[in-house]
């Protein structure tokens, strides 16, 4: 019996000590095809940083200058050696993971075209060599030292717990190929650059493994449909040889050659290259023949279209061009939040499961820098990347972004941006003197990138919580990120962000899904002063500087030091341009000064405004709705109006420029067994200025629908009258509940409840 215990406590620990090494072969993500959680600096070796001169180019392929757009397109001398000299500074700004160039030998200049015309392609590593063998110009000019250096720098990046993706290319390989069809073949000249190579390595030297039928004809791209989708996958990108991988050697030995990589290093993901190309069920099976979680590239920015590519079918995500497209022209150009970034995140269900596995960037080796399609705003940059960190997905950051640095000369590119915006981290002269040094760690965005990404790292609703839409207007947005299961269901974070010039006040409903209450105090996160409390009717009032934003959690101190206050200001006609603030004797309606005050107001049902203000509480204030266009200002024609702030939150209600005001208290509507079709949606009307007066263009909502078919409403309503109300379906159509008018009678205080069933 002792010898059978010792024989099977000597089987458990040799298949712990076994599952050990095992897990570290592939990498410190233990095997999990997931990316949640992560946060990747994307780095262009050639472009980063030179710690190493020996393994340099030689001759014309090597110039340091940057100063014309050829220039660009020279190796300039980043290596392996200088990525592992720099992770200190990559460290210091929090990231977990770290995105490489590929790291197979290169293809060093074009085949001579013609007229002998060659250029060169070696830099950005995606014109493929020798698959078995690593960058002579990243590591070393020996085989053996340059494999040995790229596994010194993964190893050195676990040993400071940041994980390495390698960009993988098995879409194609160099330019190599000339002629189509049958007439396909390897040139065969005699004069060329030092260094060319006329054809690949063996075993991908075989002219039969390719499709051979010419370059991809973009104008034919859309729509997307089952040809325009199959000419992308058979035809060249850009002229590079594409692999066919309807024929089994040729997908074993591109399957082969990336799994050696992965295999030899440990290295722990792929970003996978020109993924557009290929088709999902190639991209699925390369992915699980690596055994590691990937990525790919479509550019395209169509949800519906990048969605066929993960999941079950595909990979795990991809980068996401559709909400990077969404980023840049709302955050860079100011476009409507709606027509943007919520008409992207509105389809994320096409995403299944997988919507927090898309890589989300502001810009990359292939787009313009982001600061430069802001115009060089850098809050707009920050509000950016705020966003970044705090939608759904994983982020990656472009080397340099820190920096504070567009495209050089601030130049715009169109279409495909491959000059501008790969500038060197260390620029030189044209022998090799350093002129500027881009490491710069004191600058504000990279004290925030350090802060975002511990931000990240320290709420788990952050990196894993479903996201869901609290707010969408043209310049604010605001979501929730919530834990929906698991040890900690109910943690979660509200994330608010402006994109206009001027400051924002939304007054917001917590999403029924949360477990946030009434009374709640609330803490930014990136200003611990900054607190607020959820209103009687589960509202948050966040106001919100120009081209800035506000990261709530539920803080650990919950007592009150402001609480929301709305006015509703009744019958206020405004001119065009005009819009109505509240100005008073408090720091938070702007102590008399008009150009303090808050709002400005929200107008759903005009003529009445609201404005609502987090008031410090335990103080009386005195106040009057002002209208402003520019710099004219209107005043209401009335004395000075004043309230006590308690520790609760209040509504009051007035009209323009006449006497007295009114209390008002929340109810909460409740319609049950109202089906609704596609489109539709349950709004409140009734006998009060409140509830539209029975206009249904006025009337209130949408409601939330927290179990359908039940719907909730909260909405203040003067307290101790009796209203009467009903319910409509607003869709295409509007209509009304039937039979007669609901009533009731609102209490003096706290919060009051009425329901209905339709009809």
């Amino acid at each position: 019996m002792k010898m059978k215990l010792r024989k099977i406590t000597f089987i458990l620990v040799t298949t712990i000590i076994l599952m050990i090494i095992l897990c570290g072969k592939v990498g410190i993500w233990a095997n999990e095809k997931t990316l949640q959680g992560e946060r990747i600096y994307q780095i262009m070796t050639d472009r980063f940083y030179d710690g190493d001169i020996t393994n340099n180019a030689t001759g014309e392929a090597q110039r340091y200058q940057e100063i014309t757009a050829e220039d660009m397109r020279y190796l300039k001398g980043g290596d392996w050696q200088g990525i592992i000299d720099k992770l200190p500074y990559i460290k210091g700004m929090g990231y977990s993971a770290i995105w490489i160039s590929p790291v197979m030998d290169p293809q060093l200049w074009s085949v001579p075209d013609a007229q002998g015309v060659q250029g060169p392609t070696a830099y950005h590593g995606y014109h493929i060599y020798d698959s078995y063998r690593a960058s002579r110009y990243f590591g070393a000019e020996d085989p053996e030292l340059s494999k040995i250096k790229l596994k010194e720098l993964v190893d050195a990046c676990h040993n400071l717990g940041i994980k390495v993706i390698f960009d993988i290319v098995p879409n194609h390989i160099g330019d190599y190929l000339k002629g189509v069809g049958q007439n396909a073949r390897y040139s065969n000249a005699t004069e060329y650059k030092p260094g060319t190579q006329l054809q690949p390595t063996a075993p991908f030297n075989n002219v039969n493994w390719y499709h051979n039928l010419g370059p991809i004809d973009w104008t034919q791209e859309h729509p997307h449909n089952e040809w325009s989708t199959q000419m992308l996958e058979t035809h060249d990108l850009g002229e590079l040889d594409d692999i066919d991988f309807d024929v089994p050697e040729a997908k074993q030995a591109i399957l082969n050659a990336n799994k050696y990589w992965f295999e030899y290093t440990g290295a722990d993901a792929a970003r996978v290259d020109a993924a557009k190309c290929m088709k999902p069920s190639d991209i699925h099976d390369l992915q699980e023949y690596l055994g590691v979680p990937s990525f790919g590239e479509n550019f395209d920015m169509h949800v519906d279209f990048v969605s066929n590519w993960v999941g079950e079918n595909g990979e795990t995500g991809m980068l996401d061009f559709p909400l990077f497209q969404a980023i840049v022209d709302s955050f860079g150009h100011g476009q409507s939040f709606s027509d943007t970034i919520k008409s992207v995140l509105d389809k994320d269900y096409l995403y299944g499961n997988n919507a927090n596995e898309m890589v989300v960037f502001l810009d990359n080796h292939d787009r313009n820098r982001f600061l430069t399609e802001a115009s060089g705003s850098i809050p707009k940059l920050q509000n950016a990347l705020t966003f970044l960190f705090t939608v759904r997905g994983v982020p990656v950051v472009f080397q340099g972004t820190e920096q504070n640095r567009g495209n050089m000369y601030d130049d715009l590119m169109y279409g495909l941006a491959d000059t501008w915006n790969r500038w060197s981290m260390v620029t030189r002269d044209e022998n090799g003197n350093v002129i500027t040094d881009y490491f710069d760690n004191t600058t504000d965005t990279y004290r925030l990138i350090s802060k975002l990404n511990n931000l990240k790292e320290t709420y788990e609703a952050l990196r894993y919580g479903t996201q869901r839409e609290m707010w969408s207007s043209s310049d604010v947005y605001v979501f929730s990120r919530r834990i929906d299961s698991g040890v900690n269901t109910g943690a979660e974070m509200i994330c608010a962000f402006n994109n206009s010039n001027e400051k924002r006040n939304v007054f917001v409903p917590i999403r029924s899904e949360s477990s946030i209450q009434s009374g709640t105090v609330l803490e930014n996160v990136l200003d611990s002063t900054d607190r607020i409390t959820v209103s009687n009717n589960k509202k948050i009032c966040i106001e919100l500087k120009s081209n800035s934003n506000k990261i709530y959690k539920v803080s650990e101190n919950q007592t009150k030091t402001t609480v929301p206050v709305t006015f509703y200001i009744k019958n206020a006609i405004t001119s065009l341009g005009q819009n109505i603030y509240i100005s008073g004797s408090s720091s938070a309606l702007g102590n008399w000064n008009v150009n303090q005050a808050a709002g400005p107001g929200y107008c759903p049902t005009y003529p009445m405004w609201s404005v609502t203000v987090n008031h410090p509480v335990n103080s009386t204030i005195e106040f009057k709705a002002i209208k402003i266009n520019g710099g004219s200002v209107e005043w209401e024609g009335v004395g000075n109006r004043s309230y006590f702030v308690a520790e609760e939150s209040a509504a009051l209600s007035f009209e323009w420029s006449r006497e007295g005001e009114k209390r008002l208290i929340p109810v909460k509507f409740i319609v049950n067994n109202a089906q609704t079709t596609w489109g539709e949606n349950i709004y409140i009307s009734g006998n009060i200025d409140e509830l539209g007066v029975w206009n249904i263009e006025r009337a209130v909502g949408p409601a939330l629908c927290p179990g359908y078919p039940t719907w909730e409403l909260f909405i203040d309503v003067p307290r101790g009258e009796m209203i009467e109300w009903k319910a409509v379906k607003k869709g295409t159509n509007s209509i009304w509940q039937s039979g007669a008018n609901n009533n009731y009678t609102v209490p003096n205080e706290g919060e009051g409840n009425t329901n209905t069933n339709w009809e």
